[in-house]
């Protein structure tokens, strides 16, 4: 009892005894931060699909813990990047009683600003009966939707309902071929398999479809797991890619390779989308000035199409020797192969290799010839090959011709009419004259005939550009006196 009370004393007199002084830091120690809640994610744009077939054709769209909506198509959809879907397809004409169940994998959507909406541009998903039918033959269906480059787009006019679809030929995956053109939003799988009501609602996950006449989607009940295909490639220096090269068609300004003079006096580097004028100043030079550049934001789909089929193997067998023994009634038989083929070939093979510059040198040559007893040489003089063309005057106070370029609209649909407005003031002192505009249109502007205008009196000449699309040229005689201006409007239709 006398040992406890001892150590009961030793414990309350180091309780109360002063604590300890510790040391101060040599720098000050930062305060304790305050506990914040989590930041919640922000969830991307909706990405708008268009669902089309067959007149008649009905989709059954389910939300998950809920019983299916069919929808008469046309119907467009609000789904969620990062998440699959199933989809019930019935009343096919040519298919009765039959119910298809394709498969959506939502690995993008359009990134747009502020004063465009992405249900503004919706992408086309166009279901026809040879689908179906090959699907009855035994193959796998699957549709890429890309959200194709301005600058690698194909020259074809097309309409928002009906995108261009380019077949791939087995065993090429549409989804890699679809690098080549931009970037895949959305990947389609048609086949055989079937399933139950309960098992389309199982997969369906709540938030994150937004059906026809709906205004607001609530958060999904599960995170996304559909990642994306492709790493995206990060520029050390330049950074990341930015996602208006993929919805914007770049116009005016110059582009690629600087424009200007050879040593003719004629126009080169005049590339797809520039815009240039020519005049002469007040001292007789030859001169060139560049447009402002300008953007329009027009996406467009392009859908790669490819069919998966069951692979066969055949082999066929044949004796290749017989040895018969009468009197031990043996038999021995030998069975080898007679055929046997394997194919083998890359699974994506692709280069694209471009000019990038080309040097001439000339200089000072002898050539000499021995006639006889007489030595001829002949001197060649120094010439001078210019491979680069001269590069226009940027705009600037010195500059005297200046030339402003707008369209009447910032964003549109393919198919719509866009008007195009050029404006060039003389802001010199002096007059200038011969003032000659030229427009390379890009792939993605078909011009629309007739519909070029001016203020003053000029020749207009339209020609091909190479690339599919119009090189148009307006060519102004006489002087255009300080302060003047002249104006300059034509419509294209987006492909």
């Amino acid at each position: 009892m006398l040992v406890r009370s001892i150590v009961l004393l030793a414990v309350l007199a180091a309780a109360t005894r002063a604590p300890a002084q510790v040391p101060p830091a040599p720098y000050p120690l930062p305060a304790a931060p305050l506990p914040t809640a989590p930041a919640q994610p922000l969830l991307p744009p909706l990405f708008y699909l268009r669902l089309d077939g067959p007149k008649g054709m009905t989709v059954t769209v389910y939300r998950g813990g809920e019983r299916g909506q069919a929808l008469a198509t046309p119907a467009i959809l609000g789904l969620r990047p990062g998440y699959s879907y199933r989809l019930a397809v019935a009343d096919v004409p040519g298919f009765p009683g039959q119910i298809f169940f394709p498969s959506l994998e939502v690995r993008g959507t359009l990134l747009l600003s502020h004063k465009l909406r992405n249900a503004d541009f919706p992408a086309t998903l166009s279901f026809s009966e040879d689908d179906f039918a090959r699907v009855q033959a035994g193959a796998l269906v699957k549709k890429v939707i890309v959200l194709e480059r301005p600058d690698r787009a194909i020259p074809v006019a097309t309409k928002p309902e009906a995108p261009i679809e380019v077949p791939v030929a087995a065993p090429r995956d549409p989804l890699i071929e679809s690098r080549d053109l931009g970037q895949p939003l959305l990947v389609m799988m048609l086949g055989q398999r079937q399933l139950s009501p309960d098992e389309m609602r199982a997969q369906a996950v709540s938030g994150t479809v937004l059906l026809p006449g709906d205004k607001v989607l609530g958060p999904p009940s599960r995170p996304p797991w559909v990642v994306w295909q492709w790493c995206p490639v990060y520029d050390p220096i330049l950074g990341p890619e930015h996602p208006s090269n993929f919805v914007t068609i770049p116009d005016g300004g110059d582009s690629g390779l600087p424009a200007g003079f050879d040593r003719a006096g004629r126009l080169r580097g005049l590339d797809p989308s520039d815009t240039v004028a020519e005049y002469y100043d007040s001292q007789g030079r030859k001169r060139l000035a560049v447009s402002n550049r300008v953007g329009l934001c027009v996406p467009r789909f392009v859908v790669m199409r490819g069919e998966i089929v069951l692979a066969e193997q055949v082999a066929r067998l044949a004796p290749g020797r017989t040895q018969v023994l009468t009197g031990q009634a043996r038999l021995t038989s030998r069975q080898g192969l007679v055929e046997q083929g394997q194919s083998l070939r890359p699974e994506g093979l692709g280069q694209q290799r471009h000019l990038g510059g080309t040097e001439l040198t000339y200089g000072t040559a002898v050539i000499g010839r021995l006639q006889g007893l007489e030595f001829r040489t002949g001197l060649q003089g120094t010439d001078v090959v210019n491979g680069v063309c001269q590069r226009p005057e940027h705009e600037g106070p010195e500059l005297p011709l200046l030339i402003i370029k707008w369209p009447d609209k910032c964003g549109a649909l393919v198919g719509d009419i866009v008007t195009f407005n050029l404006r060039f003031t003389n802001r010199a002192a002096r007059p200038i004259t011969d003032v000659v505009v030229s427009d390379s249109l890009a792939p993605r502007f078909e011009y629309v005939a007739d519909s070029a205008k001016t203020d003053r009196v000029a020749v207009f000449t339209t020609q091909g550009n190479g690339v599919g699309s119009t090189l148009l040229r307006w060519e102004f005689s006489g002087a255009l006196q300080p302060g003047e201006s002249g104006l300059i409007s034509f419509q294209v239709r987006v492909r």
